[in-house]
């Protein structure tokens, strides 16, 4: 299969791209091509602009949201891998998904396969009681991912994810993105 992985973290020793490292390295050891797209080192534009919604409205997009929509293309998997920020996604990958998922395109999404790898402070109970996983649910998981047309592998909530965090700590998640990655490709 054809991965793209899109990761969101503005800084490149992050643990959202240690995770992004760990999946994108078991995959091609399991025999999968691999194309990992790190928004910030391509100082992706996020910001949606009127000359971006004329243009979309002439069915012509940006050079840049061309060249990501033709990785997509490419790919049978998309997997986004990044941080919860105020209860959603990064600007950066917001902005992403704003300009690049849009008709007519958005026809090139559907039947695809999507992971989600999201890692947050709060843990997982955190979020549960605090509403959060069943916001991001109905807003990722079924707003953007089925909305597209996609099928959702899963999307996988790293929480307790603290800059803190003990290593051992650190590297139970990425075994766990690891025994995810075999699992599920």
């Amino acid at each position: 299969m054809r991965h793209l992985i899109i990761v969101a973290h503005p800084k490149k020793k992050s643990f959202t791209h240690a995770i992004a490292e760990a999946y994108s390295s078991t995959l091609v050891e399991r025999g999968h091509k691999v194309e990992c797209r790190d928004l910030y080192a391509l100082k992706f534009n996020p910001v949606l602009s009127a000359r971006d919604l004329a243009a979309m409205a002439r069915g012509r997009a940006a050079r840049d949201v061309r060249a990501e929509q033709a990785a997509l293309r490419r790919a049978d998997v998309l997997t986004l891998i990044a941080p919860l920020w105020w209860s959603g996604f990064p600007a950066m990958l917001k902005g992403y998904v704003e300009r690049v998922f849009v008709d007519p395109f958005l026809a090139a999404l559907s039947g695809k396969k999507c992971v989600i790898i999201t890692t947050a402070g709060a843990t997982v109970e955190e979020l549960k009681s605090a509403g959060t996983l069943r916001a991001l649910r109905i807003i990722r998981d079924d707003g953007m991912v089925e909305f597209c047309g996609m099928t959702l592998v899963r999307h996988l909530i790293l929480g307790g994810v603290l800059p803190g965090m003990s290593r051992a700590q650190g590297d139970r998640y990425l075994e766990t993105v690891r025994r995810f990655a075999r699992r599920a490709f």
